[in-house]
């Protein structure tokens, strides 16, 4: 149709955790010299390679004799265990942390006493359970308590500057739940409230003692959220990577495509009608470009994501500008969606209500209509950020495969040209005045896709000279008004769906006469995509059809509904085993 023009792990054993210390950098491996235990968390946990990998390869660190003045990371890790009623987590600090907050001396060997590391160990406690935050399913924050502070690798003849990152603290918190948690959501401001330097925090997650999602790294402004099945929990570790790909890919299926909650997703849709650029962009990482105002802090209401809408319009049009055939289309804001964690809030068109700003995502949908059907598209995007330093865009032309494109700093433009297939009816010829029942059915499948497809075309009066291949005259107007309104989704926010196929169940018998009257049922599944997914609903209708010979071709004469029932919702991936 058309061409795109550009481009070994952890493992609890027994009932000990196992976990990368956070100088075990290079290979990404763990070894019985790089771990420390974790005595509290249940057993039976596995990940693959890039399990608690910490990112501080290549730096050098110079301190002086009294006094640690620089520390270019903050570096810390949790292994967080979820249970129906409680949730237990082991988060570890390294003494060169202590060190630093603290502002600790060390004597003239560089040595730092056991007495001022416990001493600082202790009124860390405070700040753990301030700057580490586990967010329930409503994004209201959970209480944490500290069970037990771990400080056995301070030695009692102190510890050298030249061990601070192979040392650690270990705290041991719980966050009582007075209901299962289907997602929870993990925060950490681990640099304090203004912070200059950069904190890191891995993070595992397993739910009653199981793995159930690749280990993840937090930073300051990154949320990262996570649903929980309850009623079908993680029972056992992957034995291959076979197994593991295909967890991940029913993971993947049930999320309807959106691997990671906290990931920017843009969907590029080019169609006979029009160009629509739709977002899926996290809230925080929106007000890294544009703030929007709120009297919370930690939630946005109703009334104060209406007030965005405009600013918001303003910014993906100035941000995303788009020409069609050599033309530039202005855009338009056709739809605006906060929604939080549950898949089925996009998926269904949810009801707008106040979002936890750790949990929202913004649904943007950008559509830039063309009065004659695409042959040349330019879509621009020119705005990146630490968090998005790129945009993988997932291109969708027509009924094709979808492809992908990246937008970057020094490539800002994705480009398509193509044409677009004629949409051709054809008239159903009346060979015969006298219909048995078989071809009775044959010319009613035949009928209804022609009248169905007239709706392909965008222009009333295109769409009135379409019906009229198929229908008489007297009947266009309350046919056309009749099929348009069954059309509609109203699941989508009243979206058209497109009708991919119109399937005749069964006819009676005809009238013998010049204008053969039966009974019919059919069924229409029709469609409507936004962000990758397809949604799919199959209709079954019932009627009394009369047939009348016009010019030698069959057309309807009159249709009276009877039954009309919902067979079918479904919501799917583009492209995945199912289409």
């Amino acid at each position: 149709m058309g061409r795109i023009v550009g481009d070994g792990g952890m493992r609890i054993q027994g009932t000990e955790a196992l976990i990368c210390e956070p100088n075990a950098l290079a290979s990404g491996l763990c070894s019985a010299r790089q771990v420390h235990r974790s005595p509290r968390l249940a057993p039976s946990a596995h990940c693959g390679r890039a399990a608690i990998i910490l990112i501080a390869v290549g730096f050098i660190v110079s301190l002086p004799a009294s006094r640690v003045t620089a520390h270019p990371i903050s570096l810390s890790s949790v292994v967080v265990d979820v249970r129906e009623d409680h949730i237990k987590a082991d988060l570890q600090i390294m003494l060169e942390d202590l060190v630093l907050y603290h502002e600790l001396e060390a004597d003239a060997n560089y040595v730092y006493s056991a007495k001022d590391l416990r001493a600082a160990a202790e009124k860390h406690k405070q700040f753990v359970l301030d700057y580490f935050s586990v967010l329930n399913s409503d994004g209201i924050r959970l209480v944490g308590k500290l069970d037990e502070l771990e400080s056995d690798k301070i030695e009692e003849e102190g510890v050298r500057q030249t061990e601070l990152m192979k040392r650690s603290v270990n705290y041991l918190l719980s966050f009582p739940v007075e209901r299962r948690q289907d997602f929870l959501t993990f925060t950490q401001t681990f640099g304090g409230p203004n912070a200059i330097l950069p904190a890191l925090m891995d993070l595992m997650v397993l739910q009653n003692g199981i793995l159930v999602d690749r280990p993840t790294q937090l930073t300051v402004g990154r949320p990262h959220s996570i649903r929980f099945d309850w009623e079908h929990p993680p029972t056992n570790e992957p034995t291959s990577f076979r197994e593991l790909r295909q967890r991940r890919e029913e993971q993947l299926q049930q999320r309807l495509g959106i691997a990671t909650y906290g990931g920017l997703y843009s969907f590029l849709y080019v169609t006979r009608f029009e160009v629509r650029h739709e977002i899926l962009i996290p809230l925080l990482t929106l007000e890294q470009w544009l703030p929007l105002s709120r009297k919370d802090t930690d939630f946005l209401d109703v009334e104060e994501q209406e007030a965005a809408r405009h600013s918001i319009e303003q910014f993906f049009r100035d941000k995303s500008p788009v020409s069609i055939n050599g033309r530039q289309v202005p855009a338009k804001l056709t739809r605006l969606n906060f929604f939080g964690l549950d898949i089925t809030d996009f998926a269904l068109n949810a009801e707008p209500r106040r979002v936890s700003v750790h949990q929202a995502r913004v649904g943007v949908i950008l559509t830039y209509p063309s009065p004659t059907p695409p042959k040349e598209v330019v879509v621009t995007w020119s705005t990146f950020s630490e968090y998005a330093p790129y945009l993988r865009s997932i291109v969708l032309v027509g009924d094709e495969a979808p492809a992908e494109h990246y937008f970057r700093a020094n490539r800002t433009d994705f480009r398509w040209n193509g044409e677009w297939e004629t949409t051709k009816l054809t008239p159903v010829v009346a060979a015969s005045k006298a219909l048995t029942t078989e071809m009775t059915r044959e010319v009613l499948g035949k009928l209804l896709p022609n009248i169905y497809a007239a709706f392909d075309f965008r222009d009333d009066g295109e769409v009135y000279d379409a019906l009229a291949t198929s229908v008489q005259g007297d009947l266009l107007r309350e046919l056309y008004l009749q099929i348009k309104r069954s059309l509609i989704m109203a699941e989508q926010g009243g979206a058209i769906s497109h009708v991919d196929s119109v399937e005749v169940l069964s006819v009676t018998p005809p009238t013998r006469n010049s204008t053969p009257t039966f009974d019919a049922t059919w069924q229409v599944a029709g469609t409507v995509e936004h962000w990758g997914h397809v949604h799919t609903r199959i209709n079954e209708y019932q009627a009394m059809v009369t047939l009348a010979s016009e010019g030698g071709n069959w057309k309807l004469e009159s249709l009276e509904p009877s039954n009309e029932r919902r067979v079918r919702f479904q919501t799917r991936i583009r492209g995945s085993k199912q289409d």
